[in-house]
């Protein structure tokens, strides 16, 4: 199969799956108003679909890997690093309010920086391993994954809007959505 088409069928793939994350939000006045079982469902579906697409995503940037100076690839490995570190940053910081249900909005720790920092280290971790690659694909692929999560965002705040009200939009007026110093 043609690389190019293969590319197309993986970004395809990301781009409807994570859409049907962002239904979750959509459909909802709240993930406190899910029953257990439906909670179950959905957040086995997120880690399937983050899953495969991060499968995928290994997958094509080993076909598209070009050898690239070692500074590149350092620098790759870097940004790959740092974006793990802000993915469990936000867990980390989050762990209170998905396992204590208080219906408190988090905006200490990376929080204070971006409204969705899980999103942006996962955007900064593929764009590290595209560059560690040498792979121009897996780079074209991170910047359609930073636009997808952007829309996921949005479907999200809504709901995050409709839960806390005021403070969810004042804190929106002050922290950057997906990347720090972008308004």
């Amino acid at each position: 199969m043609n690389l190019y088409f293969e590319f197309f069928l993986i970004t395809s793939y990301m781009v409807v799956t994570y859409h049907i994350i962002a239904l979750k939000y959509r459909k909802s006045t709240g993930f406190s108003g899910f029953t257990p079982i439906s909670k179950i469902f959905w957040v086995s579906l997120h880690v399937f679909i983050v899953s495969t697409n991060i499968i995928l995503y290994f997958w094509l940037i080993s076909k598209d890997f070009n050898p690239v100076h070692v500074i590149l690839r350092a620098s790759g490995i870097l940004l790959f690093a740092i974006g793990l570190f802000i993915i469990f940053w936000g867990m980390y910081s989050l762990r209170k309010a998905v396992f204590v249900p208080e219906n408190k909005l988090i905006i200490a720790g990376p929080y204070k920086y971006v409204r969705h920092p899980m999103y942006f280290g996962g955007v900064i971790g593929a764009l590290g391993l595209a560059l560690f690659a040498g792979s121009l694909l897996g780079a074209v692929y991170s910047f359609i994954l930073a636009a997808v999560l952007s829309h996921i965002a949005d479907a999200e705040e809504e709901e995050l809007k409709a839960r806390f009200g005021k403070g969810y939009v004042e804190y929106g007026k002050r922290v950057p959505k997906l990347f720090p110093l972008n308004y």
